[in-house]
Parts: C-alpha cells; sequence; structure tokens
C-alpha cells in the first residue's frame, strides 16, 4: 500500500542477488520470531512476497506437515528463492498480490514487509481473501518506527555479520517506506474495512505491527 509516493519497487538480476546476499541474512532475526508467531503446523500456508524465501523454508523445514507456497511478483527472486535446499512441503510461484489465481486453498497467509509496496491494495487483500478457506486467516507483518529501540534491534543481524544497523537509521527508513501507527490506523485500517475481510485487529510485536485478518466461516 504504498503511500509515501513512491516508485513501485523492482527487483532485476542485480538487486535479486544483492538482497539474497546482504539484505536477507540481516532479516534472519525477524524471520525466526515470525516464524514462531505462526500458529499452524499443518495444512497450507502463503507468502505473498516471498523474496528468496528464507522464512518459508524456515517454516518448511521445521514443520514437515505444512505445506508452503510463496508468490512474488518478481521473476529474478522467484529463481533466487529456487536456489535454496528442495523441500518436499515448499514451493514457490511468479504472482503478485494483485493477480493471486488461488481459489479456497490456504488456512493461512502472511506478507512480511511487503504490504508497503502493493500499487493496489483493496485488489491484492481481494486476492489473498479469495485465496483462504473459510476461516482462514492472513497476517501482515510491518515496521513499527516506535517500537523500542531493543526490539528494533533483535529484528536485524548486523550487516556483513559485524556491522550493526543504527536503531535511528532503522526507524527512519521505516517512516519512510512504511507506516507510522497513524497510518495503519488510517489508511491501512480503511484498505481492510473496504475489503471482503472486514475484520482488522492490530498487535505491537517486537519491533513489527502485525495485522491479523479472518476470512468469515
Amino acid at each position: 500500500m504504498n503511500l509515501k509516493g513512491g516508485r513501485p519497487e523492482k527487483f532485476g538480476w542485480l538487486g535479486s542477488r544483492l538482497y539474497r546476499r546482504w539484505a536477507e541474512p540481516m532479516c534472519a532475526p525477524l524471520h525466526r520470531r515470525i516464524g514462531a508467531e505462526v500458529p499452524i503446523e499443518k495444512g497450507r500456508l502463503l507468502d505473498v512476497g516471498c523474496g528468496p524465501g528464507r522464512l518459508d523454508r524456515l517454516l518448511a523445514a521445521a514443520r514437515p506437515e505444512l505445506d508452503v507456497v510463496g508468490v512474488d511478483a518478481s521473476p529474478e527472486m522467484i529463481e533466487q528463492a529456487g536456489r535454496g535446499p528442495a523441500l518436499p512441503n515448499l514451493s514457490f510461484r511468479l504472482a503478485s498480490a494483485e493477480d493471486l489465481s488461488f481459489r479456497d486453498e490456504f488456512d493461512f497467509a502472511i506478507a512480511v514487509l511487503t504490504f508497503h509496496h502493493w500499487e493496489d491494495a483493496d485488489t491484492g487483500l481481494a486476492g489473498v481473501h479469495r485465496a483462504l478457506k473459510p476461516g482462514g486467516r492472513f497476517w501482515i507483518f510491518e515496521g513499527n518506527p516506535d517500537a523500542p529501540g531493543a526490539e528494533l534491534a533483535k529484528d536485524r543481524a548486523p550487516l556483513w555479520g559485524w556491522l550493526p544497523l543504527p536503531v535511528v537509521l532503522m526507524r527512519r527508513g521505516i517512516r519512510l517506506h512504511g507506516f507510522s501507527r497513524e497510518e495503519v490506523d488510517g489508511p491501512v485500517r480503511g484498505a481492510v474495512e473496504r475489503s471482503p475481510f472486514r475484520t482488522f485487529r492490530l498487535v505491537e510485536t517486537g519491533g513489527t505491527f502485525r495485522v491479523e485478518l479472518t476470512k468469515a466461516s
């Protein structure tokens, strides 16, 4: 949900490789925390905007009865995701939130630090809603710029394994590219209320907001 007027984020050949090599390892603590928060052990899970797939691989390896499907709008990101070890319950597909073709297939869906990139949040939310089974849940994780500094720091590993990112830069990056609490309570909530979900629950967890949506049974 692009509220800052930025250009749509695109990852080509170079950007996808740099992201997998440098940015994704920095998110390893965040991925471990979110992986521990995801409450289902079996069924089907959809990750919207999976990038190189580290979180999906973590979930699939830890939960052999959970079928994990990651989708991303970038062909290069999907190619990078496929470079990791193959798992029988893990797959990656090329798709954006706005053009999901699934219907009543998933028990759970997540979008981790990607919702703020969606150009058409209304269409994307409708697509995720359609992909979920009745009673299915969708959790949106976005950075919280006002989270305690210690929580923000715990969600990020040092760059190159030794250079910690200053908390002030983390806060600045979230405010420039993500959402403030006022934006979550305003336009983000408004998009959800226009969507088929109709429900909205906001949880502050670690260095992130977690917006919890549920498809009616």
